[in-house]
């Protein structure tokens, strides 16, 4: 299918859904429904972002920058009118400027200036150089070192630079050997896995501190570490026994290119690891000094560009799509909020009947199964917002769970970037991405839901 025919189904799915939507309001059905009148509106908002985000018709930060255009030239006025207390046109611009986009915003920069100058890159060599060639050594080095990139940076950006470093390796393997795909595939779970570890490790994580932040919940970012880390630390243990034994992955490989990068010492190159090392130092101590972690992620902001190290079109490189979709999350989430949608649909569902552990679990696998198909971002962005409409008083767990869930979605070579990645490399097929993925997201879930779930409690977060 051509891109051009791609784009055309996708617009006339998402017109039909959003007619649809419309035709609802104009004829009385969300009124029969019991829906107030604001929250009609906010449900007309809902699914003209759902509708566009999972059939991506148009890039999806376009549809933040429509969600913004509603709520400042319909919506926003309409609550206006009707007398909603603490409405006005910053409540839905300021989630664009938010905190969490700030924390974003400064792991981006901190990305970008360890990659222009080859830190990054140099990491990598040192720890795949130690396993000296023998394949279930080097597939563990591997995991380890992306995993523990995507954690501070971009997992994209991790797997784009390890697939470099792989498919040279990859090459020197026998044609048809299962071990390719073995080595393959540890760079784009290990991005998604190792994205957890961390507040800035992914979009859904971010979105959900956010969330605890407004309800008073958040753990600090040191915080967040603990109650991850363990998590990740046995999902990738996972994937390196499903790697190695599932693809019978053992051996030596010869003529592996892991030498040290012959670079000289620069004052650029001290100054930017001295700012990563300074940056992470305050995001792990923020409960000491107080600021957030936004305010933190200035400080690489401010130093790489105010002394020269990145430039201009440094800036202009950096991935505005995605802090402009993080907003636009946030926007929907503040419209759902002082509308009462997200109460009324919570309403619907009569949660205060279920168990919070039944209600953790049928969140958590809704958001893998639905960000399986659709960006995990916008996954969290539709969900999180809803389960601030809970009135159970613990949410943070189950915020925090459904970050992870959405994370863990890696069964589809379109589920994640990395995914799509390592399936351009053409030593993929489908079924190759999909059996694995599913296995580690199923097994994933279940740890969450049970030593996860215990290991929450052990450290007093729910």
């Amino acid at each position: 299918m051509t891109e051009f025919l791609r784009t055309h189904i996708a617009a006339f799915i998402a017109a039909g859904i959003i007619g649809l939507a419309l035709l609802c309001e104009a004829t009385g059905v969300l009124g029969a429904w019991g829906m107030p009148g604001a929250a009609q509106a906010a449900f007309i908002i809902l699914i003209t972002a759902a509708a566009l985000w999972v059939t991506e018709a148009v890039p999806l930060f376009v549809t933040s920058m429509i969600i913004l255009f509603l709520s400042l030239v319909w919506f926003g006025p309409m609550l206006e009118s009707l007398g909603v207390e603490g409405v006005s046109k910053s409540t839905w611009t300021a989630p664009f400027f938010s905190d969490v986009v700030l924390l974003f915003l400064g792991g981006f920069v901190l990305a970008a200036g360890l990659h222009k100058y080859r830190l990054d890159e140099q990491m990598a060599r040192v720890m795949v150089r130690r396993s000296k060639g023998e394949l279930s050594r080097l597939i563990a080095a591997v995991i380890g070192v992306t995993a523990f990139l995507s954690m501070w940076l971009s997992n994209t950006a991790t797997a784009a630079m390890m697939l470099t470093l792989v498919l040279p390796v990859v090459q020197k393997l026998p044609q048809g050997s299962s071990s390719r795909k073995a080595l393959i595939l540890a760079v784009p779970f290990a991005a998604n896995i190792g994205g957890l570890g961390t507040p800035i490790g992914s979009p859904p994580n971010a979105i959900a501190m956010q969330y605890m932040r407004s309800i008073g919940e958040a753990p600090s970012f040191a915080g967040w570490i603990l109650l991850c880390v363990p998590l990740v630390v046995l999902f990738l243990t996972l994937l390196w026994l499903l790697l190695v034994y599932g693809y019978k992955a053992k051996g030596q490989v010869e003529g592996v290119d892991c030498a040290p990068l012959q670079m000289k010492r620069s004052a650029g190159r001290r100054t930017v690891l001295f700012g990563a090392i300074l940056t992470a130092t305050g995001w792990l101590t923020s409960s000491w000094h107080g600021l957030s972690p936004g305010t933190v992620a200035l400080i690489p902001v401010i130093l790489f560009f105010g002394l020269g190290l990145l430039r201009i079109q440094d800036l202009r490189n950096l991935s505005w799509d995605v802090l402009l979709l993080m907003g636009g999350g946030l926007c929907l989430g503040a419209i759902l909020a002082k509308s009462g949608l997200a109460l009324w649909m919570i309403e619907q569902l009569h949660v205060d009947e279920w168990q919070f552990f039944g209600l953790l679990l049928v969140l958590a696998i809704a958001a893998c199964v639905i960000s399986n198909l659709m960006s995990n971002t916008a996954t969290a962005n539709l969900l999180m917002p809803m389960i601030l409409g809970l009135t159970i008083e613990a949410r943070s767990p189950i915020l925090l769970g459904v970050a992870i869930a959405c994370s863990l979605a890696m069964a589809l070579p379109i589920s994640t970037p990395p995914n799509a990645m390592a399936f351009s490399s053409g030593e993929l097929k489908v079924t190759d991405v999909l059996k694995p993925g599913m296995l580690i997201s199923a097994i994933g879930l279940a740890f969450v839901l049970t030593l996860g779930y215990w290991w929450w409690g052990v450290v007093g977060f729910r």
